[in-house]
């Protein structure tokens, strides 16, 4: 059988007191209900004007974005080529919408030069500190290795290596390559392509003679010393097949890099690999680059439809009725039904754009907008963000309407304030309520224990007057 704590009972009823305060509590609060829903829902309403100023804030930004930016936008321009794994292209708005021939006869390359085969652990033979000029990339720097005498072939090249590799701006980097079992070579790759940043010395202590490496190398330009499998040389005989060399509409065209950035104007060409002869020339045909527009205009739109949503959405919960709410929507919405800009085109639907029936906007037209941007992209640029464009009237409204002083910072003052003074009435009314509760308790007690004094005087009295008390009783 379970056992029953004596004291559970008593904890769990309330005592007449309590409950007639309670009671009294209970009726005294009834306004302060009203009062917290009203507080709610202010503080709802409070929430949402804070959730629609950074809907509005965001379309503005979006409608200044338009507005400033100009024609720039939506001149974007893209580069198709017929062959991407020989030559691909980007275009800026500057570029000319045409197409062009290119042939790529030879990508643009490092210069790289080799010592002769050396053994690997012959010694060096070379004690102290030498140097010597090492030119890469049209920057001279002075390299100094030391040598303590015990260094084999090996680890000679391995000191030189890091003593070009350490110096600073050098424009070449050093790599010992171990080409067979038993023998060493040391190799310079020069930092970028091309011929300005081919790579020569000057060698005055004989350091790098002991290499293979003497000036005879490079003595004419055009014709360069070649490496063999044992001795020492450049990769390439002449200094100008270190350029990449293109014909570009039956123009002959070298660049000391892969990137043609002023072969075309507004045209970046970038080369992957070289053709061989008999192969079909590239075709690069710049275009309107419609996507990036229409995803540019697409951003302003959803913004824009976004707080039209956000504002229906109030309209139908905590501001439903309101005026200043539906004002503003029909504000909006009243801008896309006028005439826009100044130009030819006036209408979104100019450029491809259809207002639904709720009235947000969508891109449903591409291939209007693609017309009108080969046509003349500053009538869109006009239509859109040019004074009295759409993005233009959004920008005068919005800006108006969240500024310091708008009429929606003037809306989110006035609720706070609201917000403010009901919490000072309600926090007075329960302390009020409080204070008569706490009033009425010890009216209460007080008077408890008077009965409680008037039922012990009573009984002692009783005890006075029974007869075992010894007292007689006086007859009236």
């Amino acid at each position: 059988m379970a056992s029953i704590n004596p004291l559970s009972g008593a904890q769990s009823q309330r005592s007449p007191l309590e409950t007639l305060l309670a009671a009294y509590r209970a009726q005294q609060e009834r306004p302060l209900q009203a009062l917290r829903e009203r507080q709610q829902l202010l503080q709802s309403q409070r929430n949402l004007l804070s959730s629609l100023r950074n809907t509005l804030q965001e379309l503005l930004a979006r409608a200044v974005d338009v507005a400033q930016r100009g024609t720039n936008p939506f001149a974007a321009r893209k580069v198709e080529s017929s062959s991407p794994d020989i030559a691909t292209a980007s275009a800026d708005s500057s570029a000319i919408l045409s197409s062009a021939t290119l042939f790529v006869e030879r990508l643009a390359r490092a210069d790289v030069l080799a010592s002769n085969r050396l053994s690997r652990t012959d010694p060096f033979g070379i004690t102290g500190t030498r140097s010597f000029q090492l030119t890469a990339n049209g920057t001279t720097v002075t390299v100094s290795v030391t040598f303590d005498g015990s260094e084999t072939t090996e680890q000679a090249l391995r000191r030189i290596a890091a003593a070009i590799n350490s110096t600073a701006n050098v424009g070449a980097t050093a790599t010992v390559v171990q080409d067979t079992p038993s023998t060493v070579r040391l190799t310079l790759i020069a930092k970028q392509t091309g011929s300005p940043a081919a790579i020569t010395f000057d060698d005055p202590e004989g350091l790098l003679a002991t290499l293979g490496w003497t000036p005879a190398l490079f003595a004419d330009p055009a014709n360069r010393t070649v490496m063999t499998d044992s001795s020492a040389g450049y990769q390439l005989s002449a200094v100008e097949q270190l350029n990449a060399q293109v014909v570009l509409n039956g123009i002959s065209l070298v660049r000391p890099t892969n990137t043609f950035d002023d072969a075309l104007p507004g045209v970046r060409l970038t080369l992957l690999r070289a053709q061989r002869s008999g192969d079909p020339p590239v075709t690069l045909t710049t275009t309107v680059d419609t996507d990036k527009v229409a995803n540019y205009i697409t951003t302003l739109l959803n913004a824009y439809n976004d707080a039209l949503k956000a504002l229906n959405s109030a309209l139908s919960k905590e501001f439903k009725g309101d005026g200043w709410t539906r004002a503003l929507l029909l504000q909006l919405r009243a801008i896309v039904s006028e005439q826009l800009g100044s130009g030819s085109l006036r209408s979104l639907s100019d450029i491809g754009i259809t207002i639904g029936k709720d009235g947000t906007l969508t891109l449903s037209a591409k291939d209007r907008l693609q017309q009108q941007l080969q046509n003349d992209p500053s009538q869109v640029a006009q239509l859109l963000g040019a004074n009295g464009g759409f993005a233009d009237r959004l920008r005068t409204l919005l800006e108006e309407m969240t500024a310091s002083n708008g009429g929606l910072r003037a809306r989110m003052r006035m609720t706070d304030e609201r917000i403010r003074n009901l919490s000072t009435r309600i926090r007075q009314l329960q302390q009020r309520i409080d204070q008569q509760v706490e009033a009425y308790r010890r009216e209460y007690l007080k008077l408890q224990q008077l009965y409680s004094m008037a039922q012990s005087q009573l009984g002692l009295l009783g005890n006075f007057a029974s007869p075992s008390s010894g007292i007689p009783l006086v007859s009236p």
